[in-house]
């Protein structure tokens, strides 16, 4: 854990106005709360190093010497924080000091001599067509309530780009059918989103609905269920993944999260689009998606080793 130390009044109602604003914007609890962690980290070495010191305050020459210090290089353990943690501590003050200046706390941005280099990014796993192949056809030759719910997980999965917690909170009157969209109300940054539902999709939730609805909905409004009617949760839904790759043969660190990644890169192989695999995933930054471009890549190199 960081060394945090309690902060002034001052501090406090900044960092609080910052993490409101932040909300505002759409940012993700995770970002929000680890933003709020660096900033508080950053404050207490400010403060270390210039007592009493206010935000309004701090200079260039005074963050450079803050993120210079050993507090902020090493972890309590003493041992060296990773460039990613390094990386998120000055992305989060770059953050702070701009929303401060823009909403006239600040008549100049001491962050703007900061500089931060973007991480390489290790290429997420993903399934290849053909070991999709292989997946499709280990649950299609099983029967039973349960398979199909799987299946209709692994196609939802694969055929929208959805996020693990997403496809957990979707309930049933999120499936419109007429329309051929999939309602997400609980999207990353609090947007909702609409999915596309393409025909196979389709045929699958028809099959699907029918067995849920029997299952009656008063005590769960939940799409996707255990056989006991509970909502199916983020842990069980990673166990079937699992359980069906072990089936299939698929030796890989694969995540539900993969097969986002998955979605990305064969829409992107299939469309050579950025933009559109962009609007699919609801990035907001192009950045973001610019990675699904080198997947692509290097899926085109193997295939022409094999020529």
């Amino acid at each position: 854990m960081a060394r945090v130390m309690a902060l002034p009044d001052t501090w406090e109602t900044w960092l609080i106005g910052f993490q409101a604003a932040q909300q505002a914007q759409g940012r993700s609890e995770k970002t929000r709360v680890a933003y709020g962690r660096e900033l508080r980290l950053l404050a207490g070495v400010l403060l270390r190093q210039t007592p009493t010191q206010q935000p309004a305050e701090v200079t260039a020459n005074h963050l450079l010497t803050a993120l210079a210090d050993t507090a902020i290089l090493h972890t309590c353990r003493g041992t060296p924080r990773s460039p990613a943690a390094l990386h998120r501590l000055k992305a989060a003050t770059q953050r702070f000091y701009a929303w401060a200046y823009q909403t006239g706390r600040l008549c100049e941005n001491p962050a703007l001599q900061l500089q931060t280099q973007r991480l390489h990014r290790k290429p997420p796993a993903f399934l290849t067509d053909a070991e999709i192949t292989r997946l499709r056809k280990g649950l299609q030759a099983r029967n039973g309530d349960v398979v199909q719910r799987d299946r209709l997980i692994l196609e939802v999965f694969l055929g929208t780009g959805i996020r693990l917690q997403e496809l957990v909170d979707l309930k049933i009157e999120d499936v419109d059918m007429e329309a051929k969209h999939l309602h997400i109300r609980s999207a990353k940054g609090g947007v909702p989103q609409v999915k596309f539902l393409h025909t196979r999709l389709r045929g699958l939730l028809r099959t699907y609905l029918k067995w849920r609805l029997r299952q009656g909905t008063e005590q769960c409004p939940a799409l996707f269920v255990s056989q006991r009617g509970t909502r199916l949760s983020p842990r069980q839904i990673a166990y079937r993944l699992e359980y069906w790759l072990r089936e299939a043969g698929i030796d890989k660190p694969l995540t539900p999260h993969s097969l986002r990644h998955t979605f990305a890169t064969r829409l992107y192989a299939r469309t050579n689009d950025l933009l559109v695999v962009q609007r699919a995933l609801g990035h907001r930054q192009i950045a973001t998606t610019e990675i699904y471009t080198h997947l692509v890549d290097g899926a085109l190199e193997e295939a022409l080793e094999r020529l």
